[in-house]
């Protein structure tokens, strides 16, 4: 996409003006997530294992998608752009590596604090040190970490699973 004036006005931003106002439109139009899913996994009897998706996210209409570009390029300098299912004019930005969540996302968000998200960001933050921990390779901590993942976006979508449904199905996950 060629970039318009907009665009290079953002790139002349440097510092605690740029990462702030960077701050505050995340808290706007972002989002800090971690999903559980059933993973195939063949050695299992029941044939699937949980598995923790972390998952940073920038949305925007298609008429700023320079704006996350700007993120993608200029200021994290990682992640992918792709347009959502429905609507079809939003796209999103995300980033989803977890070396990456934790070198980038958790330490820009740790220094330029959000607003009306930084508790879930906090949560999110924890859920990532966990995991670079290898917290999540055993029951407990895989334990310790869902009740995180429960503790946050209490007012977004409803999960698939339900906490008690996971616990139900992991103790075969971590037998030896």
């Amino acid at each position: 996409m060629k970039k318009n004036k907009h665009y290079e006005r953002m790139k002349r931003l440097k510092g605690r003006e740029l990462h702030r106002f960077v701050s505050g439109f995340v808290d706007g139009e972002g989002s800090f997530s971690v999903s559980v899913a059933r993973q195939p996994y063949k050695h299992l009897k029941k044939g699937w294992k949980w598995i923790l998706n972390p998952l940073f996210q920038v949305y925007q209409h298609e008429d700023n998608l320079w704006f996350l570009e700007f993120l993608r390029d200029d200021v994290f300098k990682t992640g992918r752009i792709h347009r959502k299912s429905s609507p079809y004019h939003v796209f999103t930005y995300s980033v989803e590596n977890r070396q990456i969540l934790q070198e980038r996302i958790v330490s820009f968000f740790q220094k330029y604090r959000l607003a009306t998200k930084d508790e879930d960001f906090q949560i999110f933050a924890l859920v990532i040190r966990a995991i670079s921990e290898k917290e999540h390779l055993e029951e407990r901590g895989f334990k310790k970490i869902i009740d995180l993942v429960f503790s946050m976006n209490k007012h977004g979508k409803q999960r698939k699973y339900s906490k008690e449904d996971i616990y139900k199905e992991l103790s075969e996950q971590f037998r030896n």
